[in-house]
Protein backbone atom coordinates (compact mmCIF):
# COMPACT_ATOMS: atom_id res chain seq x y z
CA UNK A 1 0.00 0.00 0.00
CA UNK A 2 1.98 2.94 1.26
CA UNK A 3 5.63 2.75 0.27
CA UNK A 4 7.55 5.53 1.87
CA UNK A 5 11.07 5.23 0.60
CA UNK A 6 11.92 8.88 0.07
CA UNK A 7 13.74 10.97 2.67
CA UNK A 8 11.54 12.87 5.11
CA UNK A 9 11.47 16.57 5.72
CA UNK A 10 9.98 17.54 9.04
CA UNK A 11 8.07 20.66 9.92
CA UNK A 12 6.81 21.45 13.43
CA UNK A 13 3.69 23.54 13.21
CA UNK A 14 0.73 24.41 15.41
CA UNK A 15 -2.13 21.95 15.74
CA UNK A 16 -4.79 24.13 14.24
CA UNK A 17 -3.27 24.48 10.77
CA UNK A 18 -4.01 21.00 9.45
CA UNK A 19 -6.84 19.69 11.60
CA UNK A 20 -9.20 17.30 9.84
CA UNK A 21 -12.75 18.53 9.92
CA UNK A 22 -15.67 16.15 10.28
CA UNK A 23 -13.56 13.09 11.01
CA UNK A 24 -15.01 10.82 13.69
CA UNK A 25 -13.00 9.85 16.73
CA UNK A 26 -12.67 6.16 17.63
CA UNK A 27 -15.14 4.95 20.23
CA UNK A 28 -12.88 2.21 21.60
CA UNK A 29 -11.31 2.70 25.04
CA UNK A 30 -7.62 2.42 25.96
CA UNK A 31 -6.24 3.76 22.68
CA UNK A 32 -2.52 4.38 22.36
CA UNK A 33 -3.01 6.24 19.06
CA UNK A 34 -5.01 5.98 15.86
CA UNK A 35 -4.47 6.61 12.14
CA UNK A 36 -6.82 8.18 9.62
CA UNK A 37 -6.34 9.17 5.98
CA UNK A 38 -7.98 11.32 3.32
CA UNK A 39 -9.66 8.44 1.44
CA UNK A 40 -12.39 7.72 3.92
CA UNK A 41 -13.13 8.06 7.57
CA UNK A 42 -12.44 4.51 8.67
CA UNK A 43 -9.85 4.53 11.44
CA UNK A 44 -6.98 2.23 12.39
CA UNK A 45 -6.77 1.81 16.15
CA UNK A 46 -3.69 0.84 18.19
CA UNK A 47 -4.33 -0.40 21.73
CA UNK A 48 -2.10 -1.86 24.43
CA UNK A 49 -2.09 -5.64 24.68
CA UNK A 50 -1.45 -6.94 28.19
CA UNK A 51 -0.30 -10.36 29.36
CA UNK A 52 -1.22 -9.37 32.93
CA UNK A 53 -2.70 -6.32 34.64
CA UNK A 54 0.61 -4.43 34.74
CA UNK A 55 2.63 -6.11 31.99
CA UNK A 56 2.50 -5.59 28.24
CA UNK A 57 2.63 -8.76 26.18
CA UNK A 58 6.27 -9.41 25.21
CA UNK A 59 5.52 -10.71 21.71
CA UNK A 60 2.48 -8.62 20.75
CA UNK A 61 2.40 -5.47 22.89
CA UNK A 62 -0.10 -3.71 20.61
CA UNK A 63 -3.49 -4.83 19.30
CA UNK A 64 -4.55 -3.28 15.99
CA UNK A 65 -8.06 -3.04 14.65
CA UNK A 66 -10.05 -0.82 12.35
CA UNK A 67 -13.27 0.99 13.05
CA UNK A 68 -15.50 1.10 9.99
CA UNK A 69 -17.41 4.35 10.32
CA UNK A 70 -19.06 3.72 6.94
CA UNK A 71 -20.54 0.45 8.37
CA UNK A 72 -22.21 1.44 11.64
CA UNK A 73 -18.82 1.91 13.37
CA UNK A 74 -18.06 -1.83 13.35
CA UNK A 75 -14.71 -2.88 14.82
CA UNK A 76 -12.84 -5.39 12.64
CA UNK A 77 -9.33 -6.87 12.53
CA UNK A 78 -6.91 -5.66 9.86
CA UNK A 79 -6.84 -7.55 6.60
CA UNK A 80 -3.60 -9.41 5.94
CA UNK A 81 -2.64 -6.85 3.26
CA UNK A 82 -3.29 -3.94 5.65
CA UNK A 83 -1.24 -5.66 8.36
CA UNK A 84 1.65 -6.56 6.05
CA UNK A 85 1.99 -3.42 3.91
CA UNK A 86 0.32 -0.44 5.55
CA UNK A 87 -0.89 -0.42 9.16
CA UNK A 88 0.88 -3.36 10.79
CA UNK A 89 3.74 -3.00 13.24
CA UNK A 90 7.01 -4.60 14.18
CA UNK A 91 7.80 -4.51 17.88
CA UNK A 92 11.16 -5.14 19.52
CA UNK A 93 11.29 -5.52 23.28
CA UNK A 94 13.97 -3.26 24.75
CA UNK A 95 13.21 -4.08 28.40
CA UNK A 96 10.18 -4.83 30.59
CA UNK A 97 7.20 -2.80 29.34
CA UNK A 98 9.42 -0.89 26.90
CA UNK A 99 9.33 -1.52 23.13
CA UNK A 100 10.60 0.00 19.92
CA UNK A 101 7.72 0.07 17.45
CA UNK A 102 7.94 0.50 13.69
CA UNK A 103 4.94 0.89 11.44
CA UNK A 104 5.53 -1.35 8.41
CA UNK A 105 4.72 1.44 5.95
CA UNK A 106 7.41 3.82 7.28
CA UNK A 107 9.88 1.93 9.45
CA UNK A 108 12.37 4.80 9.50
CA UNK A 109 10.31 6.65 12.12
CA UNK A 110 10.93 4.97 15.47
CA UNK A 111 8.10 4.94 18.00
CA UNK A 112 8.48 3.81 21.59
CA UNK A 113 5.84 2.13 23.73
CA UNK A 114 6.28 2.70 27.47
CA UNK A 115 4.34 2.75 30.71
CA UNK A 116 4.27 5.90 32.86
CA UNK A 117 4.69 5.89 36.65
CA UNK A 118 0.95 5.09 37.02
CA UNK A 119 1.32 2.11 34.64
CA UNK A 120 -0.55 3.88 31.80
CA UNK A 121 0.83 3.03 28.34
CA UNK A 122 1.80 5.68 25.79
CA UNK A 123 3.67 6.04 22.51
CA UNK A 124 6.42 8.58 22.06
CA UNK A 125 8.71 9.65 19.26
CA UNK A 126 11.12 12.41 18.37
CA UNK A 127 10.63 14.50 15.26
CA UNK A 128 13.17 17.17 14.29
CA UNK A 129 14.69 16.96 17.75
CA UNK A 130 11.35 17.51 19.50
CA UNK A 131 9.86 14.89 21.79
CA UNK A 132 6.18 14.03 21.28
CA UNK A 133 3.67 11.71 22.91
CA UNK A 134 1.71 10.54 19.87
CA UNK A 135 -2.10 10.71 19.93
CA UNK A 136 -3.00 10.23 16.27
CA UNK A 137 -1.73 10.37 12.70
CA UNK A 138 -3.34 11.62 9.52
CA UNK A 139 -1.98 10.41 6.18
CA UNK A 140 -2.54 12.47 3.03
CA UNK A 141 -2.52 9.89 0.24
CA UNK A 142 -1.54 10.89 -3.29
CA UNK A 143 -4.26 11.20 -5.89
CA UNK A 144 -4.03 8.61 -8.64
CA UNK A 145 -2.39 5.92 -6.50
CA UNK A 146 -4.21 2.91 -5.12
CA UNK A 147 -3.80 -0.64 -3.90
CA UNK A 148 -0.24 -1.82 -3.34
CA UNK A 149 1.12 1.23 -5.19
CA UNK A 150 -0.52 3.77 -2.86
CA UNK A 151 1.82 6.60 -1.98
CA UNK A 152 1.53 9.39 0.55
CA UNK A 153 2.30 13.11 0.22
CA UNK A 154 2.71 13.68 3.94
CA UNK A 155 1.86 12.42 7.41
CA UNK A 156 0.65 14.64 10.22
CA UNK A 157 1.61 13.53 13.73
CA UNK A 158 -0.64 14.96 16.46
CA UNK A 159 0.47 14.75 20.06
CA UNK A 160 1.63 16.42 23.23
CA UNK A 161 5.07 17.86 23.97
CA UNK A 162 6.99 17.60 27.26
CA UNK A 163 5.13 20.60 28.67
CA UNK A 164 1.76 19.01 27.92
CA UNK A 165 1.01 21.39 25.04
CA UNK A 166 -0.66 20.08 21.90
CA UNK A 167 1.73 19.95 18.95
CA UNK A 168 1.72 18.70 15.41
CA UNK A 169 4.53 17.58 13.14
CA UNK A 170 4.25 17.31 9.40
CA UNK A 171 6.40 14.67 7.77
CA UNK A 172 6.65 15.52 4.07
CA UNK A 173 7.37 12.49 1.92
Amino acid sequence: MIKLVTLFTFFIISTSNFAQENYPKPTTKDILFYIQHNRGKNTFIYQPNYSSKTRLDDKHPIKISRQLFDRNSEIKPLTSIQRRYAYGIKAVKLSDNYFEINLVSYPQQKLYLKLDKDMNPYIETTISGRHMIVKHLFIQLQDGTSGLTTKADYILFYGIDKKGDAIQAKMKL
